[in-house]
């Protein structure tokens, strides 16, 4: 079941997305989901969200925290086209520098050849900077564990035979009171 009594305008939108025969919209939410096509229309052409909720608010005469809600939700639905256009721009960009790469190292011109490996590492997330390298795992820390002395004493013993068997510990049993919930 996609939908029941109380759900969001945001989960009744989802589940026309999946089944639009089961779940048809009334037409208050088909208002709503021809905004989230708009935005997602505008964001495509490369309007930015300020634009975009100035636009809703002016044609859709709706309030400028309802425009902000409405960007959230179509990029939920039809996703953040502006961070899949930043994906697909970088993962252009490792490409180009690997043909450049390539070239350089046909002409055997080992400047530029470094200028390709910089790059590379810059748009492959290798940076120097970008490495998350944290020295105090390296550290020699010093370990202590407190014991009591019978404990010690039983360890030391274990220690000196080679072997520690836990096992057979001579372990005292102590009076208990068992209590109970009143």
């Amino acid at each position: 079941m996609l939908t029941k009594i109380g759900d969001s305008t945001f989960d009744k939108i989802k589940a026309f997305y999946i089944n639009p025969e089961e779940f048809p919209l009334s037409d208050k939410l088909e208002e709503i989901r021809c905004r989230w096509v708009v935005i997602t229309s505008f964001t495509a052409k490369g309007y930015g969200k300020i634009e975009i909720a100035n636009m809703l608010v002016k044609d859709f005469g709706i309030k400028q925290a309802q425009a902000y809600i409405d960007i959230r939700n179509a990029e939920n639905i039809f996703g953040s086209i502006t961070q899949t256009s930043n994906e697909a721009s970088r993962a252009m960009w490792l490409e180009w520098t690997r043909d450049y790469l390539k070239r350089c190292r046909q002409k055997n011109d080992r400047v530029n050849e470094a200028k390709a490996l910089a790059l590379l590492a810059q748009y492959g997330n290798l940076d120097e900077d970008k490495l998350e390298f944290n020295p105090e795992k390296l550290e020699n820390k010093e370990i202590r564990i407190v014991l009591p002395k019978q404990m010690l004493t039983v360890l030391e013993n274990m220690v000196g035979k080679g072997t520690a068997d836990f096992n057979n510990l001579n372990v005292t049993d102590v009076n208990f009171e068992e209590l109970t919930n009143d």
